[in-house]
């Protein structure tokens, strides 16, 4: 009996020791971050703060090596997938040439707490008013760095809210770079369907939890029975580069307690989480790329090989219908919806070369 006690003990001792060596290692390798960020732009930006966007404080980042670099102001997906904490990992690649903006949107991440008290139920968000605050962001942006115009890139909904700022405010905006553009629920999560249900008959495989979802759908069409179907027709898309988002926050240089908070409200209780911004999941539903296909600047998409959120397919076909003074679309092997997570080296050197040349 003392013989078994005495191992538990040692077992015990052992796994404590492990938990607390590895909480050391993700402090010192965070702190290592940290300081390395802070190396590389002391001559340039370096900054996170709440900026006053259409009487809301907001969550912004503005990180670049020199300060009268051009602009990118990165539109995170979702709607509500706040990602500044750890989109240093694709940033980080663009900072020598470009000053890169982050912004946690109204009523997600950052931004949703520090206006919780006043806004709890995210009354203020809607689709009208995202696009009025990516306006005063990008005024903002530009006062502050003294430029003419910024560079607006957009991921998944991201794109939906770039692609309708930049087809309205062409003066403002240089560039416009879709990554997974959001083309429409049928050129998306519909497409998908009929892709896993064609490749699981091919394979004889058991469609029927496919099929049910799919009809739920049909009967409820929504938000919440899309993401069911999703989550069926994804079980036949498998990706061979995934991105590794769970190591990426893990060892950030910034993230913090409300980044933690918000990325758990999305996983816990899906839901609510729709709830919170579903005027605009209403607009996403609704929304069709082909009503804007006109752009009075540069276009580029870049898009992973085996994303079906946003499929390859139906971007390129979208792609070939858009009129642009100068259009680019990049495709990178082996990787879904997540490509800059993903590939963040490649996908940076394709969109220096997309505007390096304009």
């Amino acid at each position: 009996m003392r013989t078994v006690k005495k191992i538990l003990k040692i077992v015990a001792i052992f796994i404590a020791a492990f938990i607390i060596l590895g909480i050391l290692f993700v402090m010192v390798m965070r702190a290592c971050n940290y300081l390395h960020h802070k190396i590389m732009y002391k001559h340039g930006v370096n900054e996170s703060s709440y900026i006053e966007l259409n009487g809301q404080k907001q969550f912004v980042t503005i990180k670049g090596e020199n300060r009268n670099n051009p602009v990118i102001i990165y539109l995170h997906g979702g709607p509500g997938g706040a990602d500044s904490y750890m989109n240093y990992c694709f940033t980080d690649y663009l900072t020598d040439e470009y000053t890169v903006v982050s912004w946690d949107q109204r009523g997600c991440g950052r931004t949703y707490y520090k206006n919780a008290k006043a806004d709890p139920l995210n009354k203020t968000v809607t689709f009208r008013q995202s696009l009025e605050d990516l306006d005063a962001l990008v005024k903002y942006v530009c006062d502050k760095l003294n430029q003419d115009n910024v560079i607006i890139m957009g991921h998944s909904y991201g794109t939906v809210l770039g692609s309708v700022y930049a087809n309205s405010h062409g003066d403002l905006v240089k560039a416009y770079i879709g990554v997974g553009q959001f083309i429409s629920i049928e050129d998306g999560d519909l497409y998908s369907y009929e892709d896993a249900l064609k490749k699981a008959k091919e394979s004889n495989m058991d469609t029927k939890d496919l099929e049910k979802a799919y009809g739920n759908y049909c009967k409820e069409p929504g938000i919440m029975s899309l993401i069911a179907l999703r989550q069926e027709s994804d079980k036949y898309h498998p990706v061979t580069k995934k991105a590794d988002q769970f190591g990426r926050a893990l060892f950030s240089p910034s993230a913090g307690i409300l980044d933690l908070k918000w990325f758990m409200k999305q996983m816990t209780d899906t839901e609510k989480y729709v709830l919170l911004n579903h005027e605009l999941f209403e607009y996403t539903l609704a929304f069709n790329a082909y009503d804007r296909p006109d752009y009075s600047m540069p276009v580029c998409f870049i898009s992973g090989e085996q994303d079906f959120v946003c499929p390859l397919d139906s971007v390129s076909k979208y792609y070939e219908t858009v009129n642009s003074p100068l259009k680019k679309m990049y495709v990178i092997k082996d990787c879904g919806h997540d490509v800059h997570y993903a590939e963040p080296r490649e996908f940076c050197k394709d969109i220096k070369e997309f505007l390096n040349s304009i």
